[in-house]
């Protein structure tokens, strides 16, 4: 970062603060430590940093308190509290994060909970983050957004500060699109987290696993590691978070966990230690990691009374049903092993349900022979980096799950299956029967790759990445594109001799269907269309790619009907279509477009050709969508080089490729009417709505007078208005509803 940069706000559902409650309702605050904090501390000690979130949800309306000496210290300290009340923090937290989003994300789909009310919940909270982000906001400051339970708040943000550079980083594995697609609010999750200039993940799986659900879920077409969203770039990348490494190694050397490591000796003298650490979850693998433990002795009697697994289980959502269900089955488990196991003098499982102590800890890692780690599934896990940093170069064996994410970067270790007993069983007395010469090779080659990519590694490397990206958006896209204001429209119409309206059909007057056959006009867009055409200043244009026949088929009369995109131009009352290219002489062109076209139709299911009066159109939208984007790509490049040098040429929209003839545009129709109708740029009013790329032709026309409205989620780079689909019919009832009370006279002798 430069010097001209603004602060980095980081954003994360709970602030880096401990709390507990005094008998009298008081909140004690206390600095709390874990990854994410180790990741981010160099970053907000730099003093160029702010931090926001909760207290776990114990402010806002309940009747605990927090003293104002603490609430300067936090202020003091960069610490920004997020204020939710506790109701909505529960449904959101434990509701919707932890009981929809987190098994869903680590692929357990049987224990989701899919509660409407939760997910409202969610929303509100993550727009009461947005709120008070807006409030804290500066320019140029970076705003970076922590993990799952604020995945719509990326987006949130952009829609009330377009200019906002935002990093998103997830800390949990991003799910494949297969069983992302099971949540309800999928569309809703994506387009949130696509508000970012920046997606982070642990892995370029998990980031494989998002850029094919956008494609399959949204119909993005994402190119390596970046997407275009709108006329906005999003970068995706995997930035795998590190530890301090040096530092841990230093403080595993300290007086306090020399003490604990002499206890621990004497307590398990003569014998291996396998170690396992973890919060009890049942994403962690427990169960299955002692279940294997005890097939271990049963398959190597010799090692009955040679080997101790101590097994840590830090407490974690204790009130919780299915958390108090897996610490019985997990106490269940340690009783029954150590009751067949164990012998005068030896306890083969030694379970600690509790939080340890940082010497305590640091000394369990350097006693440990063995560290086993081996969740379910896992967006990285620390544990096993921790132990790596606390050993050095001393003898260490490292079992670690195929299924966390830190296995792709730690490739020295024993991976192992853990849905498998035997393949763990195995992994253990293979890391248990390795000489010492070998144990200390795995952890020097693990400690040197660790050491090079450490938290600050982690950090620097997103927000250099985030810089770039946000220097490329800050050069393609008007950054001030804003929602259209229906009160200063009314103003500029009831002024103006004449107001034009040129209004794109698929994706702003109806909502793009799967099938466009499916996308007729609704009652109330023919309605709204025939209120408009009879006042008296308005005129009224649909501006598609589609053909005439079907626009006349369903459209009003009294509308101006542009079909595709300008070939052909149908007046409002005309029976007759002004014709805008002619085509008579290019029949074996035509025939040779569709013969390309016809190939790629039979190779793909799913896709369809549309046959215009003066084009013809691909359609893949029902087709698969990943294997489809790329057959795309390989028809616009074999019709490029069919068309090369003619009249004729490709373009590509949502989910389609096109052959037109050259020169033809919604732009250029635009204009043309506009020229036929005498437009004055001085007395008259241009307003152009539309939501992909070849709406851009038109926002271009008098591009300072026209009142250019992109309909999305995210900015066009010519429009100076942006509007969601569903608010389109609204707006321009509004404006009708003004333009009929502007022009009562007229319009009550019309309805008589």
């Amino acid at each position: 970062m430069g010097p001209e940069d603004g602060r980095v706000i980081i954003v994360s559902n709970r602030l880096p603060v401990s709390t507990s409650v005094l008998g009298d309702g008081w909140i004690v605050l206390q600095r709390s430590s874990g990854g994410l904090v180790n990741g981010l501390e160099e970053v907000h000690q730099s003093g160029r940093s702010l931090w926001m979130g909760c207290l776990a949800g114990q402010t806002g309306s309940s009747k605990l308190k927090v003293a104002d000496s603490d609430l300067a210290d936090l202020k003091e300290q960069g610490l920004r509290i997020v204020d939710v009340p506790p109701d909505l923090y529960e449904s959101y937290y434990e509701g919707f994060s932890n009981g929809a989003i987190w098994p869903l994300f680590h692929y357990m789909p049987d224990r989701c909970h899919f509660s409407p009310s939760e997910w409202e919940a969610y929303e509100q909270v993550n727009q009461l983050f947005a709120d008070a982000i807006i409030s804290e906001v500066q320019d140029n400051d970076i705003v970076w957004v922590q993990d799952y339970q604020l995945m719509l708040l990326p987006n949130m943000l952009r829609r009330m500060k377009r200019d906002l550079s935002i990093g998103f980083f997830l800390h949990i594995p991003f799910p494949s699109a297969d069983m992302f697609r099971v949540l309800p609010w999928r569309n809703e999750i994506l387009s949130g987290v696509l508000g970012s200039d920046l997606v982070g993940f642990h892995t370029l799986e998990y980031m494989r696993h998002f850029s094919n659900s956008t494609a399959r879920v949204l119909g993005l077409e994402p190119h390596m590691d970046s997407l275009n969203y709108g006329e906005r770039l999003v970068r995706m990348g995997a930035f795998p978070l590190g530890i301090d490494v040096k530092a841990m190694h230093s403080e595993a050397r300290l007086p306090e966990t020399e003490e604990q490591i002499e206890a621990l000796d004497a307590n398990y003298k003569g014998k291996k230690v396998i170690l396992g650490v973890d919060r009890l979850d049942y994403t962690k693998g427990i169960p299955p990691r002692l279940e294997a433990f005890s097939a271990l002795l049963e398959k190597h009697p010799d090692l009955v009374g040679k080997v101790s697994f101590i097994q840590v289980s830090v407490p974690s959502r204790v009130k919780v049903d299915e958390y108090r269900d897996l610490k019985a089955e997990v106490d269940g488990l340690v009783g029954m092993i150590n009751g067949r196991f164990g012998a005068p003098g030896y306890v083969p499982i030694h379970y600690l349900f509790q939080t340890l102590t940082r010497d305590h800890l640091l000394a369990l890692y350097r006693r440990a022979d063995v560290a086993v780690v081996t969740p379910i599934r896992d967006g990285l896990n620390l544990v096993c980096k921790e132990y790596v940093a606390s050993k050095g170069e001393d003898p260490g064996a490292l079992v670690l799950s195929e299924f966390a994410g830190s296995a792709a970067e730690m490739g020295e270790a024993i991976l192992v299956n853990p849905w498998s007993p035997d393949s763990m069983a195995a992994g253990m007395h293979k890391a248990l029967s390795m000489s010492d010469e070998k144990k200390s090779q795995m952890m020097s080659d693990l400690w040197d790759r660790l050491a090079l990519h450490d938290n600050r590694a982690w950090s620097t490397g997103f927000l250099d990445t985030l810089a770039e990206t946000r220097r490329r958006n800050t050069l393609s896209v008007d950054v001030q594109t804003l929602d259209p204001d229906p009160g200063e429209l009314v103003d500029r119409l009831s002024n103006a001799r004449h107001a034009h309206f040129f209004i794109d059909y698929d994706g702003t007057l109806v909502a793009v269907a799967e099938k466009p056959e499916l996308a007729t006009p609704t009652p109330e867009v023919i309605e709204l269309l025939k209120d408009m055409a009879g006042i008296q200043n308005f005129r009224i244009s649909v501006v598609s790619g589609r053909d005439r026949r079907f626009l006349e088929e369903f459209l009003p009369h009294d509308v101006t009907l542009i079909a595709e995109h300008g070939a052909c131009i149908r007046r409002a009352g005309d029976q007759e279509c002004e014709h805008m290219v002619d085509d008579s002489h290019f029949k074996d062109l035509w025939d040779n477009v569709l013969r390309v076209m016809t190939d790629f139709e039979k190779r793909i299911p799913g896709s369809r050709i549309e046959r215009k009066e003066f084009g013809v159109v691909w359609h893949y939208r029902m087709a698969e969508p990943i294997f489809a984007q790329e057959q795309a790509r390989e028809l616009a490049d074999a019709l490029g080089g069919l068309l090369q040098r003619t009249p004729l040429g490709v373009t590509t929209a949502k989910k389609a490729v096109e052959v037109r003839h050259i020169g033809i545009n919604k732009g250029e129709a635009v204009r043309f009417i506009l020229q036929e109708d005498g437009f004055d740029p001085k007395a008259d009013m241009l307003i152009t709505m539309g939501d992909d790329r070849t709406d851009e032709d038109m926002f271009k026309v008098y591009t300072k007078d026209n009142v250019s409205i992109a309909v999305s989620d995210t900015p066009m780079s010519s429009a100076a208005y942006m509007i969601d689909q569903p608010h389109v019919l609204p707006l321009l009832e509004a404006l009708t509803r003004s333009a009929k009370g502007w022009q009562y006279k007229l319009w009550d002798l019309q309805a008589s």
